[in-house]
């Protein structure tokens, strides 16, 4: 039991190691703004953060260095967000007969995202250069030199996927006879899931049961992070309408991707059903 509880507590170390050094290699590639680079690494990021939350006897003193990774996170999000809804938007819209784009929902949906994106990506750029930045990469540097001994990941491991499965039963989605949840209630078993993949994908190397789990856990995130993008991006299409309306402007084309967003989310949330019970039959390691 000794010898299997230490190469679990090794395999997350190197994990958390690794995703330190791909953090720190990221920072070039997203000051050249390159394709998808803000992307990678505000996930490298969220990785780390939920790494070293969920295996917390293994990291014990790793509140501070967790409030910095959301610091980054947050920061890398403002820009990422934009991103992702100017391209959304644009496929939508794209995807409609022309007759149905009408006035500036255009510019409101796209280029002022796009807009957007370009201010968050100088202050990126600027966190990245600052002082704040290097001493989080040296402390968590710091972190994975000093790991407790007294750590038990695969207990941590089981207590994250009973998690899921607890916020997936609250949200709706254990029961073909009734409706999935509100959307906070998705969201959460979202957050749950990504947690669990990210926890399986640190233990893997010792667990391969944590694998597959891990596997399941992602295609349970990735039906419902669909869910919660329709739902972001169907408040900030009504918050452009909004806008538009206030100017005077033709509101028809956000009424007819709201619809199209409401379809999104609906689609989506009856698919979790299915990607959580795949999570429930992979037997713990």
């Amino acid at each position: 039991m000794g010898t299997r509880r230490r190469r679990d507590r090794a395999a997350v170390v190197d994990h958390a190691r690794a995703l330190t050094r791909r953090l720190s290699s990221a920072t070039d590639a997203v000051r050249a703004n390159e394709p998808d680079a803000v992307h990678q690494m505000r996930v490298t990021a969220r990785r780390l953060r939920s790494v070293l939350r969920t295996y917390s006897t293994t990291f014990p003193r790793s509140e501070a260095v967790r409030d910095e990774l959301r610091w980054l996170g947050t920061v890398l999000g403002e820009a990422r967000d934009a991103e992702v809804l100017a391209d959304h938007f644009a496929d939508v819209l794209d995807g409609l007969s022309p007759h149905l784009v009408r006035g500036t929902a255009r510019y409101r949906l796209v280029d002022a995202y796009r807009d957007r994106y370009r201010v968050a990506h100088g202050e990126v750029v600027d966190a990245l250069a600052s002082p704040r930045f290097a001493a989080l990469l040296t402390d968590l540097e710091a972190l994975c030199e000093r790991p407790a001994s007294s750590g038990r990941p695969r207990k941590e491991f089981r207590r994250a996927r009973r998690r899921v499965l607890k916020a997936g039963r609250q949200a709706g989605l254990r029961s073909d006879a009734t409706a999935p949840g509100p959307d906070t209630a998705l969201h959460r078993t979202r957050k749950r899931a990504k947690a669990l993949r990210y926890a399986g994908e640190a233990l893997s190397a010792s667990r391969s049961g944590a694998k597959r789990i891990a596997s399941a856990a992602e295609d349970l995130q990735t039906v419902l992070g669909t869910h919660q993008d329709a739902v972001v991006a169907r408040d900030e299409l009504l918050a452009a309408a909004d806008r538009a309306r206030a100017a005077g402007e033709d509101t028809f084309t956000y009424g007819v991707v709201a619809a199209v967003e409401t379809r999104r989310a609906r689609t989506s949330s009856k698919a979790g059903r299915r990607a959580l019970n795949v999570v429930r039959r992979r037997d713990a390691p």
